[in-house]
């Protein structure tokens, strides 16, 4: 049951319940809280406003019955009674300011202490003031209590009323009618009828309460938090249902949006990945391959290979992922080795449905390997060059002093001195042999300046201006750059220009062509110059050996031009390249970094 239910619901998680709990529940305690917060003070106005009537008639029925009719406490006391029979009120009750109750509508509390009698001074601050709280009875019965200070007179009142009464009592001459009056009137109302201003006495301070019975508000808040609380499950209820819905959509429309995304996103990684990917079939059909197998393989591959066809033979025996190098012949003139890994494509039932290779080019790691070992062949070849060099420098100097003596010595005689200026001019060419010798092997200094591309390029090729007419050979010059300035040393670059420049001329024959061409790299502040002749080229079998010291294939050359060429561009931060063909020509590549770094 749980698995079909994940099944059916995939969207629906108990988080999802908690939080819609988590939003909806603190709205609706809101709300029911402050429905209640306003039934209240609709209930507290509501006995507030009857309180108050109810107070003011009694003060109104008392000022009529004390000055029209002499009243007097037993009076009052059974106006409290009647009074108190109205429905909703609990009791009333008028006490001294010590809390002493003097009239009480349940005639049997008449002279005991009112023990919650509130703070008077609070009250006396407006005699017209009402005030109001809830009280707890012993009964465990709760009541609204309004009170405030018992005004049964008021200015100008009194004196019209006393002639009222004044008319009765003069009517009846009768002596028990006198007495009566006399000994109501000698009881706790005596003060207020003996006030002749109309205002209130001095020594009269009395409070009047009403208590009223709150049962009904009790009642009706039940009934509303009733109400409201079925009503709040209602809309939870439909809430977490409209919840659901809009999330069980939002989930859909986020995993499809989501599953495109993971889509694109993995179609863009494979596509532009820079390890070659092929995909191929139980029929040995290629089914897919990315653009970084279509560079290296070519577009028009179709059908895989033989290798590739026997890994898939030699996997589908191992069963294992299987990791080689291999030399793969794409074309008639290219053959390639890849490092390449090939492992089967499985279903949801671990069942083979093709095979994935992955796969990189090795030409430029080998060429790598061949330029590193080049590197630590020539680093030897320089320690061993300065140790001889310095070896034989000295003797030579002897021989070239000998043989010098022997040329002025002999000057008359003209074979022995033209066998003397033999002798100094080979000991001249040694010592420039060892200078270049000195000159690879030791550390080379290089100091980096702005530098104008086209000057330098005009002022090496002036150095080699009168080979240049004298074979008739076309020159061509292409800068592009956005600025012709350059950080680099001009000097050694000169160096470099005019060794590849005089390669040039000796491999090419009269009317040649020389082609130099400096334009922007890709990476930042790295410029390319080519220098391209269409000479006798370099064989195959030499083509990796130019750049060793005392390679040569000339009779005459020393074979340290290009390998001084290499340390300089070595210095420099930069790096060389060579591509030939034999009968075709040569062209040599500089990337050379020329932008100015931070101390």
């Amino acid at each position: 049951m749980a698995a079909v239910k994940k099944k059916r619901f995939p969207l629906i998680s108990p988080l999802l319940f908690v939080g819609i709990l988590l939003v909806l529940l603190p709205i609706f305690t809101f709300m029911t809280m402050d429905r209640l917060k306003k039934q209240k003070e609709f209930s507290t106005q509501r006995l507030m406003g009857k309180g108050i009537s109810l107070i003011r008639t009694f003060e109104a029925g008392t000022r009529t019955g004390f000055f029209t009719m002499g009243w007097g406490a037993r009076r009052i006391q059974t106006m409290l009674f009647e009074t108190s029979l109205q429905p909703e009120i609990v009791y009333m009750m008028i006490t001294s300011k010590e809390g002493r109750i003097v009239a009480h509508s349940d005639a049997s509390r008449v002279g005991n202490i009112f023990h919650a009698m509130p703070a008077i001074s609070n009250i006396n601050q407006d005699i017209s003031e009402f005030n109001h709280r809830i009280r707890q009875l012993k009964n465990q019965i709760q009541v609204f209590e309004v009170f405030k200070r018992f005004v049964p007179v008021r200015a100008n009142f009194k004196g019209r009323h006393m002639k009222m009464r004044g008319m009765l009592l003069h009517g009846d001459k009768t002596r028990s009618s006198k007495r009566k009056f006399e000994r109501q009137t000698k009881e706790w109302c005596q003060p207020y009828l003996q006030s002749q201003d109309g205002n209130m006495p001095e020594k009269a301070q009395h409070y009047i309460f009403a208590g009223l019975s709150m049962a009904k508000e009790k009642i009706a808040r039940k009934r509303l938090l009733r109400h409201t609380i079925w009503r709040g499950f209602f809309y939870f209820a439909l809430g977490c249902v409209g919840f659901i819905a809009l999330f069980a959509f939002h989930g859909y429309r986020s995993a499809k949006e989501s599953l495109t995304r993971v889509k694109a996103f993995s179609d863009n990684v494979i596509e532009n990945m820079p390890s070659g990917l092929i995909s191929i079939n139980l029929d040995h059909e290629i089914t897919s391959m990315n653009k970084t197998a279509k560079d290296i393989l070519g577009e028009d591959l179709t059908k895989s290979v033989p290798k590739l066809i026997a890994l898939i033979k030699k996997q589908e025996t191992s069963k294992e992922i299987i990791h080689q190098e291999i030399d793969l012949v794409v074309d008639r003139n290219k053959t390639i080795g890849l490092d390449i890994t090939a492992s089967p494509i499985k279903d949801s039932e671990n069942q083979i449905t093709g095979f994935l290779f992955l796969f990189k080019d090795l030409t430029q790691i080998k060429e790598l390997k061949k330029q590193v070992e080049t590197n630590r062949r020539l680093a030897a070849i320089g320690k061993l060059a300065a140790g001889v060099a310095h070896e034989i420098r000295n003797p030579l100097s002897s021989v070239k002093g000998f043989a010098t003596y022997f040329g002025k010595r002999y000057e008359e005689n003209s074979s022995d001195r033209q066998t003397a200026d033999i002798m100094v001019k080979e000991v001249e060419r040694i010592n420039r042999s060892i200078t270049q010798l000195l000159e690879f092997a030791k550390p080379m200094s290089v100091e980096k300046k702005p530098v104008d591309i086209n000057v330098m390029i005009e002022h090496s090729l002036k150095l080699v201006h009168h080979d240049i007419v004298q074979k008739k050979i076309q020159t061509k010059v292409d800068i592009n750059l956005e600025s012709p300035l350059i950080y680099t040393d001009g000097d050694r670059m000169n160096q470099v220009l005019l060794n590849l420049y005089i390669n040039a001329i000796q491999a090419m024959e009269e009317e040649g062509k020389l082609e130099i061409r400096v334009q922007e790299k890709e990476q930042q502040g790295v410029i390319e110059i080519m220098v391209k002749d269409n000479g006798s080229g370099i064989g195959k079998e030499t083509l990796n050996l130019i750049f060793d010291p005392y390679f040569t294939t000339r009779p005459t050359g020393t074979g340290l031009g290009l390998s001084i060429v290499h340390t300089i561009i070595e210095n420099l931060g930069g790096s060389i390249k060579v591509q030939s063909t034999e009968g075709e020509g040569s062209c040599f590549i500089i990337n050379l970094p020329v932008q100015e770094t931070g101390n």
